[in-house]
């Protein structure tokens, strides 16, 4: 524990780990009494009406446990399963309690929850998840479409039930298990991830029966017992495997990390799973289409620049992911042989070139559908498709013709999409075109009722479908969508009447919403907007009780403007008159969050808006020309008690005496001078200053102890920056685009905790880069560096070799600059490379220049 008062506190379950790490004395956790045992089992099996008799077993199995909670989570959500007496017993006279030191040990209570695990073919899911590492975060989609691709999910016969369900429900009888914990959600309370705990990995790994292999070297030994394969190389070693057909004969999923394969795959002939990533791995062999047992293929490598044509000859393939690979420009062609593909994970510009999607009949995943003009492109394809889940993007939508085109999309009857996108294509401000077919179109594309997600965006009409405007006395109607959790308007500049969506019982999110976040952007035809609070006064009704965030940005013509926003947090307002603007804020008080922009007719904020919300945490004030002082209150920071970020921008009368000293972030931009008092402000971690054209110095910020990021930018007159000694805290400094600096400033020696660098457009006469000289000492912790220079340089400084932890090198704007220094081949943490405007380097720096040998070893290069 440090003096000011910050800790750290290590959990272990070894006596010899808490020996070492301890400066402390150790605090061992006792066990639980067997009554907390029995409250966890009691809440897994809450769905069960409790007997006396049910009881009583309950008690002792909970006494069983050992006081340890794992035990008692894994036993009771077993138990919830069985709601005969007969199964409680089962459990509780079961042989393992009368191992030696059972309640002392946690396997044989876990593998007592999988026996009793419902059926083999569960229990095969469960086993095959070894193939995780320790602490591994599983993605829910992917796992349940690798137990499909290994055969373990097989719907009865004349079943209606598809395997994902299937899946879906094997993975939350694990869970309800407590074999799966830490699950995380997404928006719409699915669960996307999880994790397995390090002895419930232990037990799967029993159960596995050696099946399940890891290797980070060269294997040695037989593997023609193994099934599943996880290899993996750190860059230095790159295991090698048996290439014998025999030793691989068995082998049916193989993942594998940076290590590159070549003709190996020839040999797995047998594998359902293959997963590659990492940038090591340059192509995907086209022997991948001899695999033909292969269900999933998952390709991910940034050094990919193709894929092979063999992928469509994998007609078993259920599960295609092509993800993190924006160097392979369009998918192989014919992908509508793939029959059974069921769900197909690609890069954006790849759907733009997908062809007769509606040959897929047993697709269910597919992200976004590009309408195009040409056969083979046109929203039809979508039609047959009715097994679609999950999230549906559908672009360029100005390609549909009508209503009754839209309608063969066939929306309405795909009932297990909950996330929907409608986009029209934006160019500039108008789209090229008229928006005559915008509303017939988005009448014929009715989804399913029980969405939960719906956006739109560039819809060029005045009124939305009738689908969605219904009357506040057409209950039904209303809740026809009444599982809407999300509504997305945006861009719908041409929008006139807006549904009536306040009495949507789920909704959580509207984005021109109620509820928690509201906002209204570039909607220049808005001219009502009435504050109904007066008649729902007599109803008891609250309108919007629990919005928290209000964006209005470009709509400036609403001659009225509600002001009740009882529990608003987040307020931004952009573009608007002072009068409606004076309404808005008036009755507010609680707000954490204000951004103001381009106020007319206002010479300062109304002193009650600071004074009635003493919570507020963040203010921004930008592009107000009208604004000469924060409020007319003499001590402008009175009222500002909780003030901890400061941002003012381009409001050039502006004048600020003095800052509030419990102040944290200050950014500063395109104003005449800085405030005065910075120096006091010594709470202060980021200090940014940008594009203050008449500022020539800044005051002493050697007080600023606290101080971790500081960026000065665009200050075309500044000529001096103070000594920067007393930034003992400083991660990361910027000092860019001050074309009068001649020199990096004086105490960079003091710097010692520098993680990140940007320097460069100085002053264009200086012959050489400033020296880096009084940095060097840096070497082993600076780990991203950006130099932007000018035309009369022709070389970075040669004081970078040192910086032997460098990750990421930024180069911009060395003109002159013809070659690169051959020490660069010496910078092995190199991950990343960026050379942006350096014309002679980009010839001779890409693939086949001259120098492009030099950062061959960079795995992530970009030229442009």
């Amino acid at each position: 524990m440090s003096n000011t008062g910050n800790s750290i506190i290590v959990t272990t379950r070894s006596d010899k780990v808490a020996e070492i790490m301890e400066t402390h004395p150790r605090h061992h956790l006792e066990k639980l009494p067997d009554a907390e045992c029995w409250s966890i089992i009691k809440k897994k099996v809450s769905s069960i009406p409790l007997t006396p008799d049910l009881e009583a077993i309950g008690y002792d199995i909970a006494k069983k446990c050992g006081g340890v909670p794992l035990a008692a989570k894994v036993l009771g959500g077993t138990m919830a399963r069985k709601k005969d007496k007969n199964e409680w017993l089962a459990i509780q006279n079961n042989e393992i309690w009368n191992y030696p030191h059972v309640s002392h040990e946690m396997l044989p209570i876990l593998k007592l929850s999988f026996d009793h695990l419902p059926s083999p073919s569960l229990k095969k899911c469960f086993a095959y998840c070894s193939i995780f590492p320790k602490d591994y975060m599983i993605a829910k989609e992917e796992l349940i479409q690798f137990w499909m691709a290994e055969g373990f999910i097989q719907p009865s016969q004349g079943s209606c039930v598809v395997m994902e369900d299937i899946g879906n429900m094997y993975f939350d009888i694990l869970l309800a298990n407590s074999l799966f914990h830490d699950e995380k959600k997404d928006e719409f309370d699915n669960i996307i991830i999880c994790k397995m705990h390090d002895l419930v990995h232990d037990l799967v790994l029993s159960v596995s029966k050696s099946e399940t292999l890891f290797l980070n070297k060269d294997l040695v030994g037989d593997i023609s017992h193994i099934r599943h394969l996880f290899i993996e190389s750190d860059g230095k070693i790159v295991p090698r495997i048996s290439s014998l057909e025999n030793d691989v004969r068995r082998l049916r999923t193989f993942v594998s990390k940076n290590v590159v394969l070549g003709n190996t795959l020839l040999n797995f002939n047998c594998l359902r799973v293959l997963k590659l990533s990492g940038n090591s791995i340059k192509e995907l062999p086209s022997s991948v289409g001899l695999l033909i047992h292969l269900r999933l293929l998952s390709v991910t490598s940034l050094s990919i620049r193709a894929l092979p044509k063999s992928i469509t000859k994998l007609y078993n393939l259920q599960t295609l992911r092509i993800q993190g690979c924006r160097n392979v420009r369009e998918p192989p062609e014919d992908l509508k042989q793939l029959i059974n593909l069921r769900h197909i994970y690609i890069p954006y510009d790849f759907n733009e070139k997908l062809k007769d999607i509606g040959q897929l009949t047993c697709l269910q995943t597919l992200p976004c559908f590009i309408v195009g003009q040409d056969a083979g492109h046109w929203i039809k394809e979508l039609g047959c498709l009715n097994q679609l889940r999950g999230k549906l993007n559908l672009r360029n939508l100005e390609h549909v013709r009508d209503k009754e085109e839209a309608r063969r999309a066939n929306l309405e009857e795909k009932a297990k999409i909950y996330k929907l996108r409608f986009y029209w294509t934006r160019r500039g401000l108008e789209r090229e075109g008229n928006h005559g077919n915008d509303e017939e179109v988005l009448e014929g594309l009715k989804p399913h009722r029980y969405l939960k997600s719906l956006a739109i965006d560039g819809f060029g009409g005045k009124k939305f479908p009738s689908w969605m405007l219904t009357s506040l006395d057409a209950w039904d109607g209303i809740l026809l969508f009444g599982n809407l959790i999300e509504i997305r308007f945006g861009n719908c500049r041409k929008c006139e009447v807006l549904p009536t969506l306040g009495l949507l019982p789920y909704l959580r999110v509207l984005t021109i919403e109620a509820l928690r976040k509201l906002d209204l952007s570039r909607m220049p035809n808005l001219v009502k907007w009435t504050d109904v609070m007066e008649p729902a006064t007599t109803t008891g009704l609250v309108v919007f009780p629990c919005l928290e965030e209000l964006s209005i940005q470009f709509c400036n013509q609403p001659k009225s403007a509600p002001c009740h926003f009882s529990s608003l947090k987040k307020l931004h307002i952009r573009d608007m008159c002072s009068t409606k603007f004076e309404n808005i804020i008036s009755k507010l008080t609680t707000l954490t969050s204000l951004e103001v922009w381009k106020i007319s007719g206002l010479a300062c904020l109304p002193e009650k808006l600071l004074q009635n919300n003493a919570s507020l945490m963040s203010l921004m004030i930008a592009g107000w020309a009208d604004l000469e002082s924060i409020v007319s209150h003499e001590d402008v920071w009175a009222f500002c008690t909780s003030l901890q970020t400061l941002k003012i921008k381009v409001c050039w009368k502006l004048q600020i005496q003095g800052v509030p000293s419990h102040l944290q972030r200050l950014e500063i931009s395109g104003c005449v001078i800085l405030p005065t008092g910075l120096q006091s402000c010594t709470s202060l971690t980021v200090l940014e200053i940008q594009r203050c054209d008449k500022l020539k110095s800044i005051p002493n910020l050697g007080q600023l102890h606290s101080l971790t990021q500081l960026k000065i930018w665009y200050c075309d007159n500044l000529i001096s920056i103070p000594d920067l000694r007393g930034l003992h805290s400083l991660i990361e400094l910027q000092i860019c685009h001050c074309p009068k600096l001649t020199s990096l400033p004086e105490g960079l020696e003091s710097l010692t905790r520098l993680k990140t660098l940007a320097i460069g457009k100085f002053c264009e006469e200086l012959d050489d880069f400033p020296s880096l000289v009084s940095i060097q000492h840096l070497h082993a912790s600076l780990q991203h560096l950006e130099l932007r220079g000018w035309p009369k340089l022709k070389s970075i400084p040669d004081n970078i070799q040192v910086w032997t932890a460098l990750e990421s090198l930024f180069i911009s704007h060395f003109e002159g600059m013809e070659t690169l220094p051959e020490w660069l081949t010496k910078l092995y943490s190199l991950q990343i490379l960026e050379i942006f405007c350096c014309p002679k380097l980009k010839e001779s720096c890409a693939i086949g220049g001259k120098e492009r040998y030099k950062i061959a070893h960079i795995p992530d290069i970009r030229i442009y």
